[in-house]
This record gives structure tokens, C-alpha cells and sequence, in this order.
């Protein structure tokens, strides 16, 4: 199997994006209904990278779980190191 692919975003923010965020943060809304609709974005955005996220931890988990089987039958047929689990 080929190496895992980097997929989604970095967990770790560019500067530019913490600039923007820095200056979105000084300007205040206009008005509160402007801020809801503001907060619905961020929370929208969020909600799309936790998924992305699960998403990547779960193909994570059935990639070691691949791992761990190949690792259990090279150890069960002598070809491999017991890992001491």
C-alpha cells in the first residue's frame, strides 16, 4: 500500500489566516444580527473541518488496524518480531 496521502487542512493556521483573523476581530459588527449571521459562518466552517477530521481519523484507524492484521499473521507464521502487546 502506498503512502497515506495529506489530505484536508493543516491543523496549524498560516499567518495570513491569523491576520485576517486579527483584523475581522477589530471591526466590530454593525449590528448583532450581522454578528449571528457572522458566528453561523464560523460554525459552519468548523463543523466542516471536524467532519473532514473524523473523516481522516477514521481512514487513520482502519489503516492501522490493516497494519496491526499483517503484523499479527507475520508474527503467527514466524516471520515476524512479537511487539511485546
Amino acid at each position: 500500500m502506498g503512502p497515506l496521502r495529506k489530505r484536508g487542512r493543516s491543523a496549524w493556521m498560516a499567518d495570513k489566516d491569523r491576520g485576517r483573523q486579527q483584523e475581522e476581530r477589530s471591526t466590530e459588527p454593525a449590528n448583532p444580527r450581522e454578528h449571528v449571521r457572522e458566528m453561523e459562518g464560523h460554525l459552519r466552517e468548523m463543523g466542516d473541518y471536524l467532519r473532514r477530521m473524523g473523516e481522516r481519523l477514521r481512514q487513520l484507524d482502519e489503516h492501522l488496524s490493516h497494519l496491526e492484521e499483517q503484523d499479527d499473521r507475520a508474527v503467527d507464521s514466524g516471520r515476524g518480531w512479537p511487539t511485546g502487546g
